[in-house]
């Protein structure tokens, strides 16, 4: 046997031993693997870097479009937070409003208040002072009709003029005391 032979058969004995597979199918299993490589290079390769390349285009669209819904929920976000902000200020406001016009009519109820109760002590006062004049005729017609009885009297008893005079201004001098 010459060398080369001894060679092959102790490379077929060794991976026979090892692989426990037989040479020769061995080479039919690459020869077919190498075929059916060739075969899809042939006719699927360019249909599957197609779908790869347009499968990588969509996740690149996808994810373009992930970040511009980030940053438009960003903005959408910060706006809505401007608006928040505006408006609590408005609330602070209308409400710093609303107490500046309760102040004011308040103020304007009490002003109405001290107008009014015035005006009652003036009506007061001048009932008072009409009663005071209507009390003061009374008594000066009293006066006068007990000055009259005192003159029936005096002119009844006779007593002269000055005894007249004294009951008079004594009669004056007591009703202007009361």
């Amino acid at each position: 046997m010459p060398v080369i032979e001894r060679m092959m058969e102790a490379v077929k004995q060794a991976i026979e031993s090892a692989l426990r597979v037989n040479l020769l199918d061995m080479l039919i299993q690459i020869g077919a693997t190498i075929i059916l490589v060739l075969i899809v290079k042939h006719f699927f390769w360019g249909r599957i870097t197609e779908f790869l390349e347009k499968r990588k285009e969509i996740m690149n669209e996808e994810m373009e479009s992930a970040k511009r819904e980030n940053i438009e929920a960003q903005n959408l976000k910060q706006k809505r937070e401007m608006e928040y902000q505006e408006l609590k200020a408005q609330t602070k406001a209308y409400t710093d409003s609303a107490k500046e016009r309760a102040e004011q009519e308040r103020a304007q109820i009490i002003q109405e208040a001290k107008k009014s109760a015035s005006q009652l002590m003036e009506n007061a006062k001048k009932e008072i002072d009409a009663e005071k004049g209507k009390a003061k005729t009374a008594l000066q017609d009293e006066v006068l009709d007990l000055a009259t009885m005192i003159a029936e009297k005096i002119i009844s008893q006779e007593v002269d003029e000055s005894k007249y005079q004294d009951l008079v201004i004594k009669d004056l001098e007591s009703s202007e005391k009361s």
